[in-house]
């Protein structure tokens, strides 16, 4: 397989189902003459997209290269990721002695460097599994968040550090108070100017970082499936610089001040008879594997959800997701509706309204919603950025489904009730199978609203949630492993969500909170919200935000929360 170089704007028509890219391109010898012309193949060594009827004269007429040709489907699109940074040029090289990659003009300064390394000629069986770096490319995101949180942190701490400095000065000002005011301003000067410098490109460096991870993660599926050994070899090195930026940016700051024993040559000894001493610290060592933290969950918007004038009932907001975007989808089952909401929880555009009451929504793409309804039905909704909702595909499915989220970009996991098969599968083409081959799932049969599921990817882990048994189900879908959670905190468990660094949320009804779960059952957290029955809960995906909302006869709330990790 090959890597689909995008040179022009004419190679912008990336798919967005997440995790996947797929391209629409035209034969590029037919646009020089004007003619419109779906490709059919690629030459990866000519970088160029052909048609049937061009690709052999490509050959004839240029015998210079071998021609490569590999079929169009076949391409994996790297998103600029195969291309050298300094020379937006193909990597063609890896320098062992300066852990780079590097294209052909790279060689002018690599070319003898003892370990320069072709990637053609990478084994594939020395490339590990991209499937298993998924978790640590996630993983590594989370460092680089921890990262960025703890150099904010440092800024807090370094201003009492230097206050402690002033402090000593304080000790010493009788005596010499022209010089030491001198000196105090200066200090104060070099540690502004190090917190102006180091920990604003401290956070810097890893915003980058995050903005490559993220890059990577668009891509990583495809190309664990279809991906080309170069293509492997050059996300693992990626990810190995990532690794090693963020590594690099793992310190913390000890300000302390030096000065002469014998203060009574100070007065000869001018303004910088005192200096500023920065040390660098290394911190503990973060590593691909670290460890889940716990969460700090800040309340940003709470509104309560009353019965509007085209409302029958009032609202029940039984299924939430976000949108790549931010923006937050709801379902509203009693009033059969399908709402947009911005980061303020203001309704956006026209609720798009149902013919059967709607269970749950998950959001596949961009622009594309899942919907879950009543009557053993499967909405397929298409979201436009001014908030139109239209319905693309009505499927008919064999059970009745509840809950849903993304298993891939192509599949769902689904709960039923009113089947012994409390969870299944569905593909966004409508075809639905079991995990009965692989799982052992509680025997019985659950009724509405009495169970719920979600699915961390890159953990291979199916999360299912048992109402009235107090139970947090674990079903490892890779080994065929199942872990029970009981808990005192864990009371009516109803929606799930995946949270951020692999971990599971979920709402604790009679508790009126939300419980923070590892894949292996280890409670992290137990956070309290502010509203009765919670129901609903979802993550956006940036792993930031947080929106639950609750079921109760009485006053329904919707509630917005800001994420971040607890700080070491």
């Amino acid at each position: 397989m090959a890597t689909g170089g995008l040179k022009d704007s004419n190679r912008d028509n990336a798919g967005d189902f997440i995790g996947e890219c797929s391209v629409t391109q035209a034969c590029e010898p037919c646009m020089k003459g004007n003619i419109s012309k779906p490709a059919t193949v690629f030459c990866d060594d000519c970088d160029e997209y052909l048609c049937d009827s061009c690709t052999n004269p490509h050959k004839v007429y240029n015998t210079a290269k071998k021609h490569n040709i590999v079929g169009y489907v076949e391409i994996v699109e790297m998103k600029g990721m195969d291309r050298c940074v300094e020379h937006n040029k193909k990597i063609k090289f890896y320098c062992q002695d300066h852990a780079k990659l590097c294209c052909t003009s790279c060689l002018t300064v690599h070319v003898k460097c003892g370990q320069l390394e072709e990637i053609d000629s990478v084994p594939e069986i020395e490339l590990p599994d991209i499937c298993d770096l998924k978790h640590s490319l996630i993983k590594l995101d989370s460092d680089a968040d921890f990262i960025i949180a703890e150099s904010k942190r440092q800024d807090s701490d370094l201003n009492k550090s230097v206050s402690k400095v002033n402090a000593e000065l304080d000790a010493i000002q009788i005596r010499i108070l022209k010089l030491f005011k001198e000196a105090q301003n200066n200090v104060q000067s070099e540690a502004t100017a190090f917190k102006s410098e180091d920990i604003n490109r401290s956070q810097t460096v890893c915003t980058k970082v995050k903005e490559d991870l993220h890059t990577i993660l668009t891509i990583c599926s495809a190309i664990a499936e279809r991906g080309t050994p170069q293509q492997k070899y050059i996300i693992l090195k990626r990810m190995e610089e990532n690794n090693n930026m963020i590594q690099a940016e793992q310190v913390t700051l000890d300000l302390s001040l030096s000065y002469p024993r014998e203060l009574t040559s100070l007065l000869e000894m001018g303004k910088d008879f005192i200096k500023l001493q920065i040390q660098k610290v290394k911190t503990s060592h973060i590593s691909l594997s670290s460890q889940p933290r716990p969460l700090i969950l800040k309340l940003l918007v709470s509104v309560d959800l009353p019965q509007t004038g085209d409302d029958k009932e009032k609202p029940l907001l039984s299924g939430l997701d976000f949108l790549t975007d931010g923006r937050l989808v709801a379902v509203d089952s009693w009033n059969m509706k399908c709402i947009i909401l911005n980061e303020r929880l203001q309704r956006l555009g026209t609720p798009y309204k149902f013919k059967n009451h709607p269970y749950s929504v998950v959001c596949v793409s961009h622009d594309t919603l899942c919907v879950t309804i009543a009557g053993q039905l499967v909405y397929l909704l298409s979201v436009s950025t001014d908030n139109t909702i239209t319905l693309t595909r009505k499927i008919t499915t064999s059970s009745e489904f509840d809950s849903i989220c993304c298993m891939s970009p192509s599949n769902m996991v689904v709960s039923t009730f009113d089947d012994p098969r409390p969870v299944r599968m569905i593909s966004v083409d409508g075809v639905e199978t079991d995990f009965d081959h692989i799982l052992t799932f509680p025997k019985k049969t659950y009724k509405a609203d009495e169970s719920a599921c979600t699915y961390v990817q890159s953990k291979n882990t199916l999360v299912l949630t048992d109402r009235f048994a107090h139970t947090v189900y674990m079903h490892d879908t890779l080994k065929g492993t199942s872990r029970a959670v009981t808990n005192e905190n864990i009371q009516e468990p109803r929606g799930a969500c995946v949270g951020p660094g692999d971990t599971v949320l979920v709402c604790s009804e009679n508790k009126n909170s939300i419980v923070h779960l590892t894949i292996d059952g280890k409670i992290l957290g137990t956070y309290p919200v502010d509203m009765e029955f919670p129901h609903s809960i979802c993550v956006s995906k940036d792993d930031t935000r947080l929106a639950v909302s609750n079921n109760v006869k009485g006053i329904k709330k919707l509630h917005l929360y800001k994420i971040s990790p607890v700080m070491s």
